[in-house]
């Protein structure tokens, strides 16, 4: 078989294999515009950088409304175990609320007030009047703790059901993502898209090689019939 029927199937091979590569590579290369005597090089910068923004745009709005919703906000929030954490830290802030208070009616009492000073004398009868004290104040603490945790936590909630849909509804998500997208630079942009994708982009290349080799098989064919 004549050599000459086997340089259009390489040569197409060659030609599919760089054609395809050089597109994937235009994807981001190269990073800025080009100019020649000071004309502009078409196709510079690349197809991404050229239209970062618009990307960063379509991104944005697909994560606001299909990915970050305000309804599914919500939900991650709701499902965050948030009202067990906030009836633990309501329990410590009236806990340590209440201590202070009772300490300060104990020492109030114990020092004596009403229309003056109430003075009582004698060990025994101190240390009686101390547990009878003792034993009042912790009960009424208890109460006190109970009904106050129950209250706070029960209005606190209600406030954050009634405010969360509102607070979600200011956050600003679209800028957020658009405006991190664009912070990243285009060199780590590149190296995350092809790092993904490296497998699927060799295939392309491949792909593009061996269409290229049948393509010339057939003009092959067809010059020498």
């Amino acid at each position: 078989m004549n050599i000459d029927f086997f340089v259009p199937p390489v040569l197409g091979a060659f030609i599919g294999y760089i054609t395809n590569w050089l597109a994937i590579k235009m994807l981001f290369r190269p990073y800025e515009p080009k100019y020649i005597f000071g004309f502009h090089i078409p196709f510079t910068p690349g197809l991404i950088p050229k239209r970062r923004k618009e990307i960063a745009e379509a991104i944005a709005k697909t994560v606001e409304e299909h990915i970050l919703p305000q309804e599914k906000l919500i939900k991650l929030f709701e499902d965050s175990n948030y009202k067990n954490r906030l009836h633990k830290r309501v329990e410590l802030v009236i806990d340590d609320l209440i201590d202070s208070i009772v300490e300060d009616i104990r020492r109030t009492i114990k020092d004596g007030i009403s229309l003056g000073k109430i003075n009582i004398k004698g060990a025994v009868i101190l240390t009686a009047v101390d547990k009878l004290l003792d034993r009042a104040i912790d009960n009424l603490k208890q109460k006190l703790k109970k009904k106050l945790i129950e209250k706070a936590s029960d209005k606190i909630e209600k406030h954050i059901e009634e405010e969360l849909p509102i607070l979600i509804g200011q956050l600003k998500v679209r800028e957020m993502v658009m405006e991190t997208f664009m912070e990243i630079d285009i060199q780590t942009l590149e190296k995350i898209v092809i790092g993904f994708s490296e497998d699927q982009l060799k295939h392309i290349t491949y792909t593009g090689a061996i269409l290229g080799f049948f393509i010339g098989i057939v003009q092959s064919i067809y010059i020498n019939l």
